[in-house]
């Protein structure tokens, strides 16, 4: 494909000699103008898909399930490059949960790197009845990667994958507790970067979108996420050097999936983990909170208005996980909100969409 330009009637030419290498065909051309060859160079508006690391403690809640699936489907969409997933939550089954979920996405090769001697080691309400569950004569996750398989230390694989990003690239996203991310921040130098690493953080991540805290006057107790590492969480809200921005839970409390869409929405909905998953974690019909969601959410679609952001300042966890933010104009840290049935509908409507991978 070649795209053209015109010259021709009343434009001045200083040399009057046509290139016949540079036209068409000029014998042929009975319109009084030539058209120039000019080489096609693609579409203008192309935008690069953004590199995402998710880190999750997929099976101490439902949301995170839900959360995954709208990744793979940003993905899948050309919007983001998923590049791995660190599990927080150090039980075994999340391992084989996740690469199962993983594969049933057409992503078996994706890195995963895992909290060895991390928090929450119990089995959780889903993941081993949602691996033993047979239908129709075969289970319906197959998962090839387990606790024997020597993943590598979560914070290890986050520094491989971040070493070999562009600089200021880098969406992290994470919904569990912070082992991970904490020791990361801790981690020296090694043979995927010479930086330790704060610096390979600042250097390569342009945000951490996080689910994690209680923001604003409506409730006030710690957190869940926060507390299950309360050490790690301080780190990370003391210490992450990039632009911080904060989920709550009266933020996802507001916003509760329906359940309609777990029955209706899913193609062979009887038999598609999510789903099975969803109704094996709690008695159906229920609405689950969207908390992990909306960190997933703003860090992807930004500029799409689900939510209004606080003022820059500074988020600081106390002795027993209270999370407490002070306004600051050189604050790196802000937390999300969102006022207005409208605006929850609209919000949730988005959210719904991105599950399920419905045309938005």
């Amino acid at each position: 494909m070649q795209l053209c330009r015109y010259i021709g009637i009343n434009e001045p030419i200083d040399d009057t000699r046509l290139d016949p290498n540079s036209f068409f065909d000029i014998q042929s051309d009975k319109s009084l103008k030539y058209q120039i060859k000019q080489p096609y160079t693609g579409p203008k508006d192309t935008k690069a898909p953004i590199p995402v690391i998710f880190d999750t403690d997929v099976g101490n809640d439902i949301d995170d399930v839900l959360a995954m699936q709208m990744l793979f489907n940003y993905e899948k969409a050309g919007e983001i490059d998923l590049l791995g997933i660190t599990i927080s939550k150090s039980n075994p089954y999340s391992i084989e949960y996740i690469d199962g979920y993983c594969r049933l996405n057409g992503k078996g090769n994706i890195p995963l790197g895992y909290a060895y001697n991390g928090a929450t080691p119990e089995d959780g309400g889903y993941l081993r009845q949602t691996l033993d569950t047979i239908i129709e004569g075969n289970k319906i996750l197959h998962p090839q990667r387990n606790i024997k398989s020597n993943l590598p230390e979560g914070y290890k694989l986050l520094r491989k994958l971040l070493a070999s990003q562009q600089d200021s690239s880098v969406i992290f996203i994470a919904v569990g507790p912070e082992t991970n991310l904490a020791r990361l921040l801790k981690s020296e130098a090694d043979e995927y970067s010479e930086l330790d690493g704060k610096s390979l953080v600042a250097q390569k991540v342009k945000m951490l979108s996080v689910m994690g805290g209680l923001y604003g006057n409506e409730f006030d107790f710690p957190e869940w996420n926060l507390i299950q590492d309360l050490d790690a969480a301080q780190t990370v809200f003391k210490e992450w050097p990039t632009t911080v921005v904060a989920s709550g839970w009266e933020l996802g409390n507001k916003l509760l999936y329906p359940h309609q869409s777990i029955l209706n929405d899913f193609p062979e909905s009887y038999k598609h983990p999510l789903c099975v998953s969803y109704k094996i974690y709690d008695k159906m019909p229920y609405n689950r909170q969207t908390w992990d969601l909306t960190s997933v959410l703003y860090a992807i679609e930004p500029m799409a208005n689900h939510f209004g952001l606080s003022p820059q300042g500074t988020i600081t966890l106390d002795s027993i996980g209270h999370s407490l933010f002070t306004p600051s104009e050189n604050g790196k840290h802000r937390y999300l909100t969102i006022q207005g049935e409208k605006n929850i509908q609209t919000t949730l409507g988005a959210i719904v969409r991105q599950v399920t991978g419905k045309d938005k």
